[in-house]
């Protein structure tokens, strides 16, 4: 399964902790955020990933190149930074690079969560595109998500209080063809509004996740992810972790 990542926006929220460094570069527990997102991917059994790059994206490009150095095979679409198409748009430019099916995220999440599971969650169904949810309840960031049944039955990015219980997790599944349908629409477009348009018909699955997620556009968020990381390797490296306890 190709995984897109959009990896091409500015990046402002970071701009007081990683002023001209692209998000995916900024580092995390001592290491390029990307690479850690790679390795999520490797866990999953991922290695083909389209980058979907713009503000700074030379900085993307000559630490990943081909991505064989991190166990995986990396190409690229290229956005004009002074004029980024936004979220959905950066799917359509690069619409003649997608698979006919593809997951995708986006450049700032940390999801640990099964990404197969997900793929044969919806083959069994077969939506044309799936949301990925988490019950939220206002505890991680605003809920902009309610659920009915296998599907999404209203998403907004400007929900009222009250109004939704779930959030975006972070990761959708889409078959090509629904991002083919937006090609002479106008520029810039918001992922958010296909998603929309797919609630709207009914037609937007509804993947629940149980395991919160991280992200790193936010000062805040990029601090809690960097100590969850950092206590993650710490325990990794401790000598009662390399090995089993003895049998009593």
């Amino acid at each position: 399964m190709q995984v897109v990542i959009l990896a091409g926006g500015l990046g402002t929220r970071l701009k007081s902790v990683a002023p001209e460094t692209a998000k995916a570069m900024v580092p995390v527990a001592g290491r390029p955020f990307i690479e850690h997102q790679f390795a999520l991917l490797r866990k999953n059994g991922i290695s083909r990933i389209l980058l979907c790059i713009g503000h700074l994206g030379e900085q993307i490009l000559n630490h990943v190149g081909d991505g064989s150095h991190f166990g995986v095979s990396v190409s690229y679409s290229h956005e004009d930074p002074h004029n980024l198409l936004g979220t959905g748009g950066a799917l359509l430019h690069a619409l003649n690079l997608l698979d006919s099916e593809f997951l995708m995220m986006y450049g700032d999440s940390y999801l640990p969560v099964d990404m197969r599971a997900m793929l044969d969650w919806n083959q069994r169904r077969d939506f044309r595109a799936v949301m990925s949810v988490y019950r939220n309840e206002g505890r991680w960031d605003a809920s902009n998500v309610r659920v009915t049944g296998d599907r999404v039955a209203h998403y907004s990015k400007q929900a009222r209080e009250g109004e939704c219980d779930h959030i975006d997790y972070g990761l959708s599944f889409f078959k090509r063809d629904v991002i083919a349908e937006y090609q002479n629409v106008k520029m810039p477009l918001d992922l958010a509004k296909i998603q929309a348009d797919l609630v709207g018909r009914g037609e937007l699955g509804a993947y629940t996740v149980n395991d919160r997620f991280y992200e790193i556009g936010k000062p805040d968020g990029l601090a809690e992810l960097d100590r969850l990381l950092r206590e993650e390797n710490s325990r990794a490296a401790s000598p009662a972790s390399s090995h089993p306890p003895k049998s009593r």
